[in-house]
């Protein structure tokens, strides 16, 4: 939601919204990353890939919302293939390996089943050094966080406030 949208078309319109959309974002991501570790996980860093690695001003803002470092790989862009490439370098050297032809999924299941450790030193052996990004800290980073923190209040009060509607049109639907 966005309040006190005007028809303006401005630079100054376009870089407000554009802070708005980022400020979305990164709320979203705060509220997924909260409710995983309220069930039991425990998220302290997040790894980026993909574009939106490449925008800085939204990488400082989430770490800034969530509090924990972003780790942006050397070429975000990769990352995807870079883990198919680990991935198929795990399959050739299991097979290489094996005692016999890997002719099932059972055979390749059985194989790899205990071969973890094996996987993890081939991303090590494949991974680079990458970039953390940490929270705004000091003086400006304390009032981005308190602002940000009401933003972030707002945003659960609204998302509880758009259930209670969903709720409230779908029992009428129903009569």
């Amino acid at each position: 939601m966005i309040c006190g949208l005007t028809l303006d078309s401005g630079l100054n319109d376009l870089a407000a919204k554009f802070n708005v959309t980022l400020e979305a974002i990164a709320l979203q991501t705060r509220h997924i990353v909260d409710e995983m570790n309220d069930k039991g996980h425990s998220i302290n860093s997040i790894y980026m890939s993909g574009s939106q690695a490449k925008n800085g001003p939204l990488i400082r803002l989430l770490a800034t919302v969530l509090q924990m470092p972003i780790v942006i790989p050397p070429q975000p862009s990769a990352a995807v293939v870079l883990g198919s490439a680990m991935l198929g370098r795990f399959a050739h050297e299991l097979s290489a390996a094996a005692p016999q032809r890997i002719t099932t999924q059972a055979d390749a299941e059985k194989l790899g089943s205990d071969k973890g450790a094996f996987l993890w030193d081939i991303m090590v052996d494949m991974t680079q050094g990458a970039t953390k990004i940490e929270p705004r800290t000091g003086k400006e980073g304390d009032v981005e966080k308190k602002l940000l923190d009401v933003k972030y209040a707002i945003f659960r009060e609204a998302v509880e406030v758009q259930r209670r509607w969903r709720d409230m049109v779908a029992g009428a639907a129903k009569a």
